[in-house]
Formats: structure tokens, C-alpha cells, sequence
């Protein structure tokens, strides 16, 4: 990882600006000449760590913030209920409706939908896949199948799992059940893992 990528420098200033300290403020506080401070928020300087450490203490940071990904604050998506989007899954050929909800663009980490399931029109078909699964069922009672073992969920009960365990779920209420689905995708979880561990 690109060190000026992450833009120390202009952290280190931001954090000055903010705090009220001007250049020669954090020179005196850290022991440092007032050049060099100039020149590591101008990214003209990568400063070794000891030095970021003493700038961090005296503007009251860890020293991890610097490398810390920057926080995009219009980065949040809405869906208003009636815009939600019907979309394909495996299990909409058993009788699932699927309505996604909102979805965080470049993200394949997790998936949020609401699952309605008709009674007596899904096949019996068990479904396994890599990640983990949350459900919380906010309307009707349901019949989940996991493996060999039957569950029965009421309105408000909720469950996690493995999604790799063969799962099946069909409405026992004599009218259509409302599940909030969320599915973690195991590989991709992986991936993260790997690519922060090589940061």
C-alpha cells in the first residue's frame, strides 16, 4: 500500500486545523523543527513511525488513525418501501419472492432481502451455499428444514446459521410468511481477510 495514497500529511493537518495548533505549536510539543512538520503534512516527508508516534500523542490520535481508511460520509443507500426491486434468486424457482433491500453499491460482502413465502408453493428443495444466513421473521410462522432437523419460527423469532448446512424453509400459517434475510458471503469475507492482512 502506497503510504501517500493514504495522505498522512494531510491528515496531520487536518488534525492541527482542528485542534487550533499552528505549525510552530506542534513543533515545540513534539521537539521537532518546524520545517519538518511543513514537510510531512505537504507529503514531501513519509516520517518513520516514531516520529508519526510523537505527532499522534500530541494531537491526541492513536498513530493507527493515519493508516485508517478514510470514512466517506455519503456513502449510505435508501430504498423507500415501495421501491423495492423484486430480483432472481435460486429460490424464486421454488415459489420465494425476493425484495432487495438496500444494498451498498461494491459491496458483495452481505445481501438484505425480505422473503416472502407463499403456502404450499415451494418445493421441497434443500439449498446450501458458502457464508452464513440471519433471519428474522416479522410476518407469519415458518417451517425451516436444516439438515435433518424441522424449526418452527413464529412472528419475531430469528436465527443465524451456516449456509453451507442443506436448509429449506415453507409458511405453515395458512397465509404467506415475511422473512428479513440477511446472507454473509463466506468467500468473500475471506477475501477481506487476505487483503487486510496484506495492507
Amino acid at each position: 500500500m502506497d503510504d501517500v495514497d493514504i495522505n498522512i500529511g494531510g491528515r496531520v493537518k487536518k488534525l492541527r486545523n482542528d485542534r487550533n495548533l499552528t505549525l510552530q505549536d506542534v513543533a515545540n510539543f513534539t521537539g521537532f523543527s518546524k520545517a519538518l512538520i511543513s514537510q510531512i503534512e505537504n507529503n514531501v516527508v513519509m516520517p518513520p513511525i516514531s516520529t508519526l508516534s510523537k505527532i499522534a500523542k500530541v494531537l491526541n490520535v492513536k498513530m493507527t488513525y493515519f493508516f485508517e481508511e478514510e470514512i466517506d460520509y455519503s456513502d449510505y443507500y435508501i430504498v423507500r418501501k415501495n421501491e423495492r426491486k423484486f430480483v432472481f434468486k435460486e429460490g424464486a424457482k421454488h415459489g420465494y419472492l425476493y425484495e432487495e433491500l438496500a444494498h451498498i453499491k461494491n459491496n458483495d460482502i452481505f445481501e438484505t432481502f425480505i422473503v416472502t413465502i407463499k403456502p404450499g408453493t415451494s418445493e421441497k428443495k434443500l439449498f446450501s451455499h458458502e457464508g452464513y444466513e440471519f433471519m428474522f421473521l416479522s410476518e407469519g410462522t415458518i417451517s425451516l428444514y436444516l439438515n435433518n432437523e424441522k424449526i418452527i419460527l413464529k412472528e419475531g423469532d430469528s436465527i443465524a446459521f451456516n449456509s453451507k448446512i442443506p436448509h429449506y424453509a415453507e409458511s405453515i400459517s395458512g397465509d404467506s410468511s415475511k422473512i428479513l434475510s440477511v446472507r454473509m458471503k463466506g468467500q468473500d469475507i475471506k477475501e477481506v481477510i487476505r487483503n487486510a492482512a496484506k495492507a
